[in-house]
């Protein structure tokens, strides 16, 4: 069988993907640090549990003790030990503690390149070739990293879903408006000024949330359009049965800019 560029094209994205998931890729990059390595070895620290607490404060970069107890008490399945390491780790300056606040405060920063790669390439991408034929609830539909429910969240089952329609929909091949995506302005609600009862922190960190998705949700589509403007989204079921496309940058479903920019790819004038 003839390999074409697309699949080549299309094999590399699924693996981008797969590679920037952002808990594992920013693991890795903590790991990768020296300095965090040589401190949780001479302090004799738990360097899986290290290592994952430094993950979650370069993520939530300020965090109250007892919500990281929460997130990390899986690695003993008890709250005072848990506690007790976090308490260790800060001790061996892995994190900072700011008694006027009560929050942990990190020290660990994600780099602005690792950053952006994490924003475009952590959630599905949508496929540029026909995504393969679907005959179990286990299959996505993707060439490669085909694995996964075409239930949404904790909802998985084995019994009998339309299958058909969601191959169907699978198959529909869409395009972008370039126009719309390069002469309209994407938009969030409630962005114009902080709601009731808000900070101003609170605020901003929606602000740049936004700043983000907007940044990340062009750059997908800009190298859609220059590899050929023809794409495919695969879609699942939640669990009343309605039908939602997969993708975060580029849906159908999202915001008003979001379905302006998407178009069936073969159109009839009407």
């Amino acid at each position: 069988m003839q390999i074409s560029n697309k699949d080549i094209l299309q094999a590399t994205l699924e693996d981008l993907f797969d590679k920037h998931q952002m808990l594992p890729r920013i693991r890795q990059e903590m790991a990768n640090v020296k300095e965090f390595m040589e401190v949780i070895e001479s302090n004799g620290l738990d360097k899986e549990f290290a290592l994952d607490l430094l993950t979650q404060m370069a993520i939530h970069r300020r965090c109250k003790i007892n919500v990281l107890v929460g997130i990390l008490r899986g690695h003993y399945g008890d709250t005072q030990k848990t506690a007790d390491e976090i308490c260790r780790c800060a001790e061996a300056d892995l994190v900072d503690f700011d008694p006027r606040i009560g929050l942990l405060v990190t020290i660990a920063q994600i780099g602005s390149d690792l950053q952006d790669e994490i924003d475009k390439y952590q959630y599905p991408l949508p496929m540029v070739v026909p995504p393969e034929f679907i005959k179990t609830n286990t299959r996505n539909g993707y060439r490669i990293h085909n694995h996964g429910s075409v239930i949404l969240k904790d909802n998985h089952h084995t019994d009998d879903v339309c299958l058909d329609h969601i191959n169907r929909a699978n198959k529909t091949k869409l395009c972008i408006n370039y126009e719309v995506m390069r002469m309209i302005q994407n938009k969030w609600k409630n962005l114009d000024k902080p709601k009731e009862d808000e900070t101003v922190a609170d605020y901003q960190k929606r602000v740049k949330a936004f700043e983000k998705y907007d940044r990340a949700s062009r750059d997908v589509m800009k190298l859609l359009l220059s590899e050929g403007n023809e794409l495919y989204l695969t879609h699942r079921y939640d669990k009343r049965g309605r039908t939602y496309c997969a993708g975060y940058q580029v849906n159908y479903q999202g915001t008003p800019w979001c379905k302006a920019t998407v178009e069936f790819h073969k159109k009839e004038l009407i």
